[in-house]
């Protein structure tokens, strides 16, 4: 099926190419024709939803919420837009090149990651997650494929498609995220700010061992064990493992959200 907005121009935005598409949305590397001369072109990424009959007006609070966002780690949010001949809006993102954090985790296998790559890592994520947590901001969807790495070892959290105020969530997407990083609070549909903290130390627990913390044959077992099992210790998985990341991945996973990482290690990085 051909891509209808390939090669095409949406506003000052001229569509090169497709960087992926996900249950939500699509992503296009674009250039700003506003901006480009002949020695030098920008470009951008434009993320256009699936969903184009969801309101322009809660788009565009939502995006506005977005691009109050100025943090180095964080995925730069420019515009939303509107093309009245394709009848779409769109937003106007920042251009990552990098590799997400998965595809980086996948190509490891059951590994775990060195030890310094780690703590650089998770310590970009926590100061993202401590920002967004004073701003009252819940990201609900943090998972490698959210983490894209650039020039080695810098990061940037991307993908706010179920961000927002915690007191404004939208009631219909309380349970949204993925499984996986998913802490039983939100799993039922209640999440809290330290929902976030639970999806970072799984990711840490992955870095560390290789593995997910808790894995089933079926969903419901999955929730089953997220909700009242303790996943293997890290150090039966790697002894090599640094006592301090061990001990702030055990604090993320903790049931009680109220008993999760505060943010408190100062890394030094």
């Amino acid at each position: 099926m051909q891509d209808p907005f390939m090669n095409q121009k949406l506003n000052n935005y001229g569509i090169k190419y497709r960087l992926g598409k996900g249950a939500f949305a699509t992503v296009y590397a674009a250039e700003d024709l506003s901006k480009n001369t002949t020695a030098h072109k920008t470009l951008v990424a434009l993320k256009i939803p699936i969903n184009q009959n969801i309101s322009y007006r809660k788009q565009l609070a939502e995006a506005e919420l977005l691009m109050e966002l100025d943090h180095p780690n964080i995925v730069k949010v420019h515009s939303i837009e509107y093309n009245r001949q394709f009848n779409v809006f769109f937003f106007v993102m920042e251009l990552l090149k990098g590799k997400p954090l998965e595809e980086i985790l996948y190509l490891k296998g059951a590994e775990p990651c060195d030890n310094g790559f780690t703590e650089k890592i998770i310590a970009q994520i926590f100061s993202s997650l401590e920002y967004c947590a004073a701003k009252n901001m819940l990201h609900r969807d943090i998972k490698p494929a959210n983490v894209v790495v650039l020039n080695a070892d810098h990061i940037k959290i991307t993908d706010f498609g179920f961000a927002g105020i915690f007191e404004d969530l939208d009631k219909r997407t309380l349970r949204a995220g993925t499984l996986f990083y998913m802490p039983y609070e939100q799993i039922q549909g209640k999440p809290e700010l330290a929902s976030d903290v639970w999806a970072a130390g799984v990711i840490l627990y992955r870095m560390l061992t290789g593995r997910l913390p808790f894995v089933a044959a079926d969903e419901k077992e999955l929730i089953k064990k997220i909700k009242e099992e303790e996943p293997t210790p890290v150090k039966d998985l790697n002894p090599k493992a640094p006592d301090h990341l061990v001990e702030i991945c055990n604090e993320c996973l903790k049931k009680d959200p109220a008993e999760r990482y505060k943010f408190t290690h100062d890394f030094g990085i």
